[in-house]
């Protein structure tokens, strides 16, 4: 220098704290002196984040004391992106990050005056960044339907962090939902396929990198269920079909019920029973119009049991029960049938 005066050059960068962060950032670093007054004051909104988010960095001082030259300012985000210059008269940079990871944001101060170059580097602030916590997955990993059909998918969300104000669910098949941040839970109707959300966050500082549940498929059901008849321990007694049951089961996508029908007769008359009035009719071929009550559809308890009561039955007749078991993809075990002669 050949001015043959001190002139002082000092930097300042400050933080202000934001949500989640340790209180107590302030003036970091002793200035450094050189030709020329050149101060810096600054601050970021936050220096805790989730990966995805971004900081702004704010200058809420500039004094150049050489106001001939242009003081040059530019930014190191510490995470090795190319270092940013502030344009002249900006006083805001903001930037994002991707990775989890300690950031030391770097702002530095250079004037030419013509008698030197000056700069000074200030001490680092540094910006914490890591993972968004909370838990998201599908309440089941897959469900059956019928050809065309789909499944209406329920996505659990928990530990969403306070912080989050708004959640984003990107269902992958170009809906989105907005959800707050206590909701536990949420459905959405899904085609055949294998589908997966994205969960984002979002607050002050912006939205997170997604979240991707694991998959949601729906499949095709296309395998029938299976029907049995339990035959009492003593068939030919009338008494022991005053309840007729029987099991119906279904793999994929579960049972929906299981239709039953039911005649006797003897050497001369016909009867079906005809479940809404719960009393036989007598039948006779060519001329008798059967009725929709003459079948019963009755749906199956936890252990695929089934049951119809039955009035009326009693020696010298024979019974047939005709059944069958239907899906709730509308699959069917096929009509079966028992004969039973009742002698007592």
């Amino acid at each position: 220098m050949n001015s043959g005066r001190s002139r002082s050059l000092a930097a300042m960068l400050t933080l202000a704290l934001g949500a989640g962060t340790v209180a107590g950032a302030g003036l970091l670093g002793p200035p450094a002196w050189a030709a020329g007054d050149l101060t810096g004051t600054y601050t970021l909104d936050s220096t805790g984040i989730w990966t995805g988010q971004q900081v702004t960095l704010t200058e809420n001082e500039l004094v150049d004391g050489t106001p001939d030259s242009v003081a040059e300012r530019t930014v190191d985000w510490g995470d090795g992106s190319p270092v940013q210059a502030l344009p002249a008269g900006a006083t805001k940079a903001t930037h994002k990050y991707a990775a989890v990871g300690s950031y030391p944001v770097t702002v530095k101060l250079t004037d030419a005056d013509g008698e030197g170059t000056a700069t000074i580097t200030n001490a680092s602030a540094t910006v914490q960044v890591s993972t968004a916590i909370g838990s998201y997955k599908f309440a089941v990993a897959s469900n059956w339907t019928w050809a065309d059909g789909g499944a209406t998918a329920k996505l659990l969300l928990s530990g969403v962090p306070a912080t989050a104000t708004r959640v984003w669910v990107d269902w992958g098949d170009g809906k989105t939902s907005l959800l707050g941040p206590k909701t536990a839970a949420t459905t959405h109707y899904y085609p055949v396929g294998v589908h997966a959300a994205k969960i984002t966050l979002e607050n002050a500082q912006g939205r997170t990198t997604p979240v991707t549940t694991r998959g949601y498929t729906v499949k095709v059901d296309e395998t029938r269920p299976t029907s049995t008849l339990t035959v009492p321990g003593k068939p030919t007694r009338a008494s022991s079909w005053k309840t007729i049951q029987g099991t119906a089961k279904d793999g994929q996508i579960g049972m929906d019920s299981v239709g039953v029908q039911l005649w006797k007769w003897t050497a001369t008359k016909d009867y079906y029973f005809n479940f809404s009035t719960r009393k036989w009719v007598r039948y006779t071929p060519g001329k008798t119009k059967i009725p929709n009550a003459a079948v019963t559809w009755r749906g199956v308890d936890a252990k695929g049991v089934w049951r119809v009561p039955v009035p009326g039955l009693g020696k010298g007749y024979s019974l047939e029960v005709d059944y069958v078991a239907v899906d709730r993809a509308g699959n069917d075990s096929g009509w079966k049938y028992k004969v039973q002669k009742l002698t007592s």
